[in-house]
């Protein structure tokens, strides 16, 4: 359900240059996946069905989900291809290298810069979508970057960051 409901909110991204409302109807969708994602961890613990095959769909859930979000978003505010492809690599590859982490070393990693600050910024961003897009200023640049490649730019900065953090933490636990 969590999936579906990222997914939902990644069509909503997407087609949110032609009505800029759906920018903040796709929010909705990520508040509720986001919280829907954490409780089914909490239920199947409570209940007595939690497995490892469930962890493991849980995290292709989220790296599903979060390529999804950020493609439908980014191709939604019209971010040059280039800027796209680079920003999702860099939002993949932290994802990867965090479940990396939980996997050699069978402990989850959480003080880096990670997939919270990820969903933080599919809030935040939107609402810039929006307001960008209601007034007409989609268009506009600033050294030959749109508001939307600019947050790309953030976005793909702060999941590059995020990698550079779980490399070192890596090598911090390796050495432990």
């Amino acid at each position: 359900m969590a999936l579906a409901l990222q997914l939902l909110a990644a069509g909503c991204f997407y087609f949110g240059a032609r009505r800029p409302a759906l920018f903040l109807v796709a929010i909705v969708f990520v508040i509720i996946g986001g919280l829907a994602d954490a409780f089914d961890g909490i239920v199947a613990r409570v209940q007595q069905k939690d497995s490892r095959y469930g962890d493991f769909l849980d995290h292709f859930a989220d790296r599903v989900a979060d390529l999804s979000l950020a493609a439908g978003w980014l191709l939604g505010n019209g971010v040059r291809i280039e800027l796209t492809i680079a920003a999702l690599m860099m939002i993949m590859l932290s994802g990867y290298v965090g479940t990396q982490i939980e996997a050699t070393w069978k402990e989850r990693e959480y003080e880096t810069i990670g997939r919270g600050e990820f969903v933080l910024a599919l809030i935040v961003f939107p609402i810039i979508s929006y307001i960008v897009g209601a007034n007409g200023w989609r268009d506009q640049r600033a050294l030959t970057f749109t508001t939307g490649e600019w947050l790309a730019i953030v976005m793909a900065a702060f999941a590059l960051l995020g990698i550079i953090q779980r490399l070192r933490a890596a090598r911090r636990m390796d050495r432990a």
